[in-house]
């Protein structure tokens, strides 16, 4: 018989070292997302920033399927202006977010050790949820998904304590005010409290109560009215290009793909080709090397470990359910079940010394894959076009420029939102008066007046417009881009 082996202090006190050196590591996702913010902007996020800096009425910022995020970050914004801070309120909110990703990091590895995962375990697993791509990506931008899972995570946490109950549903509560997909988690609170009742009305009046009060409120705010059906079509509203689709066999192949890049995103001809990037290439390479030699040992490996809970399951089922009708192409939506797949995997993984090995292998394979293919090319501004031409704009529209343009649309946004330094001006109808007005004001400024596409098209559907634009335009000067995803073009007007 193999003799038995006494656990002595000084390799207690190692241990105990280890798992506090090895926590310390889920700090370093929080400054990998700071040091790397996307270019690759979201468009709602910079759509945000720019209602958020016309300082407008606070009902303008409401929307009903994120209530309070803008709302959250006009206050980040003010407080920002307040204490003396001036940047601008895309660049606070992508920091807000990178803060409140790397706190999730931390919650989820308390989930999993609610989970009786062990901490060389539970400390990979975090990892990998925190370099997997789709959340990285978000970790680093302006959006409502970071800080809705983050309260859901905390609603998680607390639900599990009987004297937490009612903070676990005020969490939950801000959860969906931050956004609505958050209401996905109430079936899966109450199969975690069905072994008490009480309990379960005390987190459903919690979670449902506050949440239901913020929307009439907010609704009230920007209708001035009460009106239930009025109220119910507002907070289930959505932009004409969304809605369900019911095609089984493309929804089955988009939400594989979408559950797939969750993890491992970005393109190979996205890659940066720099020396940092080959780098990162050939150390993935070696990682990837090790890992499949440590997975291949590992599954020899007897040890089981306890299957995941039920409610898990149901977690990551409601939501994959829900988003294999609804936009099952938008990857992002699915950031709200990747905390229950981390967790489900991590409680089936076998517990062993070449499993816990072949985890921790696993996370430089994911950090280096996203890291080259999509986080690295993504924080430069050559990845993002209308932002590149922005930027290059800049040296040519001098302060109070004058642009007009007709149709507000997203790349619109990019461009003007970093040239503040130019006077945008919309406008409804072709009306060669009101241009000829604006060309006065430019002509005073010593400046050309630019015509976005959008506006350039407008006035020249008219033969008006086409005999004002004759003798006012110089082709000469036109600001043009066009690849096989964006055209840009800016008519100069002297």
């Amino acid at each position: 018989m193999r003799p038995a082996i006494r656990l002595t202090g000084a390799t207690h006190n190692v241990r105990i070292l280890t798992h506090k050196w090895g926590v310390l590591l889920l700090a370093f996702p929080c400054l990998f997302y700071l040091a790397l913010p996307t270019r690759n902007y979201y468009w709602d996020g910079v759509a945000f920033a720019i209602d958020i800096e016309k300082h407008p009425a606070t009902a303008s910022l409401l929307h009903p399927s994120h209530l309070l995020y803008e709302l959250w970050g006009a206050w980040l914004y003010g407080q920002s202006e307040h204490w003396g801070v001036h940047t601008r309120a895309l660049f606070l909110m992508q920091a807000a977010n990178s803060l409140t990703a790397g706190l999730c990091v931390v919650l989820l590895y308390k989930c999993l050790r609610l989970r009786r995962v062990p901490a060389p375990l539970a400390i990979p697993m975090a990892l990998i949820f925190a370099f997997s791509a789709t959340w990285w990506r978000f970790a680093t931008d302006a959006d409502a998904y970071v800080p809705s899972v983050f309260l859901m995570l905390c609603a998680y946490l607390l639900i599990h304590r009987p004297k937490t109950i009612v903070l676990a549903g005020f969490a939950h509560a801000g959860a969906m005010a931050f956004h609505e997909l958050a209401f996905l988690l109430l079936p899966v609170a109450l199969v975690s409290l069905r072994k008490s009742r009480r309990r379960m009305c005390v987190y459903t009046v919690s979670a449902v109560i506050p949440a239901v009060a913020a929307y009439v409120f907010a609704y009230i705010s920007l209708t001035g009215k009460v009106a239930l059906f009025g109220l119910l079509s507002w907070a289930t509203s959505h932009s004409p290009d969304s809605g369900f689709s019911f095609h089984p066999p493309t929804n089955i192949a988009l939400s594989i793909r979408g559950t797939f890049r969750l993890f491992f995103g970005g393109r190979p001809g996205d890659f940066a080709g720099d020396g940092i990037s080959w780098a990162a290439l050939l150390a993935f390479l070696a990682a990837a090397v090790l890992w499949c030699a440590g997975s291949w040992r590992a599954a020899r490996e007897g040890a089981e470990h306890p299957p995941a809970a039920r409610h898990l399951w149901i977690w990551a089922g409601v939501y994959a359910a829900f988003l294999f009708v609804w936009l099952p192409q938008n990857t992002f939506y699915r950031l709200f079940y990747l905390p229950a797949l981390i967790m489900i995997v991590a409680t089936m993984l076998r517990d062993g010394p070449r499993t816990r090995r072949a985890t921790w292998l696993f996370v430089p394979v994911v950090l280096l894959w996203n890291f080259v293919f999509a986080i690295y090319p993504q924080s430069r501004p050559q990845f993002n076009e209308p932002l590149r031409f922005a930027l290059a704009a800049q040296k040519i529209w001098a302060a109070g420029t004058p642009i007009v343009f007709h149709r507000f649309h997203p790349d619109l946004w990019i461009i003007s939102y970093f040239n503040p330094q130019g006077s945008w001006i919309g406008i409804e109808r072709s009306d060669v008066g009101q241009l000829e007005q604006e060309l006065g004001r430019a002509r005073s400024q010593k400046s050309p007046l630019w015509l976005e596409e959008t506006a350039y098209s407008l006035i020249s559907a008219n033969p008006d417009g086409q005999r004002w634009l004759a003798v006012h335009e110089r082709p000469g000067e036109l600001l043009e881009f066009r690849d096989e995803k964006h055209h840009f073009r800016f008519h100069c007007l002297r």
